[in-house]
């Protein structure tokens, strides 16, 4: 981050991102307050447009996601690192397309050459022909054993690159994931969007919000340590129902999301009924005390997503639903359609 304020100007901003702070009722660590400062600023297109969807859907706004905004828009190496991927990305995929081309042709020409003597010695009882087609079979036999050490050089760089492809596409993969509990990132969440509206701009997507039921209670009574673990089985769990159409994501502190395209509200529902009595049976053991730990619960909002509002105000909407469930007494799932009644 780079800034010419002067004192005044600075001064001003610190105390606009100290109110904003404030109402957000997010704490004035690094994180937060470098994200608030580069919004106040307005220095970040993307980054000021997030932060306003959110605000006008009035989804909440807490430490997962200031310091998922950081990693996306702010912190410089993340930048760096996603343009060196793809340019490794692309002079592998050109290496690998160079020697199986060179293969190709080298194949090629061998066969022309074998060829063309073949008919030369055919049609011509010449002594001096024959004597030059005798010596171009011994350089084309030398050629060959050249070729053939030569090709079996390509063939090793090409298996190298093509193993190396992997390996990009393997870490620009894990840049897509949640560390904690392998669930997918929101990155890969608006790429997923992306993908599927422009397949099919009006697509019908459900979405399943997760909470975990008390947790901050857990954390507090069993530390973090261990509220984690559970948090990476609960998400296992979770992730256990999602088809290979949809797309798991963990989308805050102790909260997922299940994504489903083309799926009607009663079905996404009975989905979340599964996750929920899934989740109910899951029993955990403490592996240090050898202590039986609080049964986990979840509370689960369904939704449909509506062309008429955008991404943020979906969510938010998506989070009255859950609300719901937590208000009928937690460990259930809510619907949409149970707002109207």
């Amino acid at each position: 981050m780079k800034y010419q304020d002067s004192l005044q100007q600075a001064s001003d901003k610190a105390a606009q991102v100290k109110l904003f702070l404030h109402r957000a009722g997010l704490a004035a660590h690094p994180v937060n307050y470098a994200v608030c400062y580069e919004y106040i600023s307005g220095n970040n297109a993307q980054l000021c447009q997030i932060i306003e969807q959110k605000l006008a859907a009035k989804a909440p706004l807490d430490d997962f996601v200031m310091a998922d905004l950081y990693s996306r828009f702010m912190a410089e190496d993340n930048a760096q690192q996603q343009l060196m991927l793809q340019d490794a990305a692309g002079m592998v995929s050109r290496i690998a397309g160079y020697t199986d081309v060179a293969a190709e042709q080298l194949d090629d020409y061998l066969q022309q050459l074998d060829d063309s003597m073949l008919r030369l010695e055919q049609v011509s009882n010449d002594s001096v022909v024959l004597t030059v087609v005798n010596q171009l079979h011994q350089t084309t036999a030398d050629f060959k054993r050249d070729q053939q050490q030569l090709h079996q050089q390509l063939l090793l760089a090409n298996q190298q690159s093509h193993q190396l492809r992997h390996e990009l596409e393997q870490l620009k993969q894990q840049r897509l994931l949640d560390p904690l509990t392998g669930l997918y990132n929101r990155a890969a969440m608006q790429n997923q969007l992306d993908v599927w509206f422009s397949e099919e701009p009006n697509r019908r997507i459900a979405a399943i919000v997760v909470n975990l039921d008390h947790f901050s209670r857990f954390n507090q009574q069993y530390g973090n340590t261990i509220g984690d673990v559970i948090l990476a089985k609960v998400a296992r769990k979770v992730s256990s129902y999602v088809q290979n159409s949809g797309l798991p994501v963990r989308s805050g502190g102790e909260e997922f999301l299940i994504l489903l395209p083309d799926v009607d509200l009663r079905s996404a529902s009975e989905i979340a009924e599964q996750v929920r009595r899934g989740v109910e049976k899951l029993r955990f053991v403490s592996s240090r005390s050898k202590q039986t730990l609080p049964k986990v619960t979840i509370s689960l909002g369904v939704s449909l997503y509506q062309q008429s509002e955008n991404w943020y105000q979906f969510l938010g909407r998506t989070a009255e639903v859950l609300l719901l469930a937590k208000q009928r007494g937690r460990n259930q799932v809510a619907s949409e359609a149970m707002l109207a009644t």
